[in-house]
């Protein structure tokens, strides 16, 4: 199932987490990495580069954005380079492309043609502000049809994996993931359903539980109270979970917090990461 895995690329800090998790996924999936790294037209053309081509009395259109998107270019390149050479040393089979356009559209886009999109919780500008998931890659989760993991700390083998499940259909789109992944990388799987009801419970972690029969995965079925898009992430931290899966919106919002107040928790200080599918 996972044949081709989408690095995105900007040059920042998140790189080498991203490039760890990718590579060790692609070896044990064997699977092609595809790095990608998007120049933001908005850089190129917004109203900051006019204004500044302005002030040094420039036509925006002539050298000075010119020698912008020269640069633009000579980082990108630079940045793919690493990429090639880092696939190369792990034997990692890989692909390189440059693209243009408003970032996160251009990721969603190309998450498409791939199997599983790896992003960064921050970008360029983490060093400046630890506290709020970056806007690229909250657009990317509001806005993409493809699994997306987001690598939120540095990167070390996946051992033991969490599923939050409420029985919404997007939460069993992460149940097929989850399922798939684990299956091919060989890991147990906790599935657990928050709720204060254990007889509402036991309908929802059963239809988990059949679905999960005809994988050869080990399984466990857990139930915890208190409010959902808190519980999951205290959860995870509590019996120390590496990958959280969830799906993009639940029956109760399960997913709400990746974003909103909650997400700043569940992304960095619950020490984990999360592949949100939809």
């Amino acid at each position: 199932m996972y044949k081709k895995i989408l690095f995105c690329l900007d040059g920042g800090p998140a790189d080498t987490h991203i490039l760890k998790m990718g590579l060790n996924l692609c070896k044990r999936l064997k699977a092609t990495a595809h790095g990608l790294t998007v120049q933001d037209i908005l850089t190129l053309e917004g109203p900051l580069m006019y204004d500044i081509s302005g002030a040094l009395a420039f036509i925006p259109q002539m050298n000075f954005l010119e020698e912008t998107r020269k640069t633009l270019e000579e980082r990108s390149k630079n940045i793919l380079s690493g990429f090639s050479s880092a696939c190369k040393a792990e034997g990692v089979t890989s692909e390189e492309e440059i693209a243009e356009g408003i970032v996160y559209k251009v990721i969603c886009d190309k998450g498409e043609l791939n199997d599983l999109t790896l992003i960064g919780r921050q970008g360029l500008h983490y060093q400046f502000d630890k506290e709020f998931l970056g806007s690229t890659a909250d657009r990317i989760i509001r806005n993409t049809r493809s699994p997306v993991l987001v690598v939120t700390h540095e990167a070390t083998p996946l051992k033991n994996p969490l599923l939050g499940y409420d029985g919404s259909h997007q939460a069993k789109k992460a149940l097929a993931t989850a399922a798939h992944l684990c299956t091919e990388l060989q890991l147990p799987l906790t599935v657990l359903h928050v709720s204060s009801d254990q007889e509402k419970s036991e309908p929802i972690l059963g239809e988990a539980k059949a679905y999960l029969d005809s994988y050869k995965i080990i399984t466990k079925y857990e139930r915890s109270e208190g409010r959902p898009h808190e519980e999951v992430a205290q959860f995870a931290k509590r019996h120390q979970h590496d990958l959280l899966f969830l799906g993009a919106r639940g029956h109760r919002g399960i997913l709400d917090f990746i974003l909103g107040s909650t997400t700043q928790y569940a992304l960095w200080a619950g020490g984990f990461h999360v592949l949100v599918d939809r």
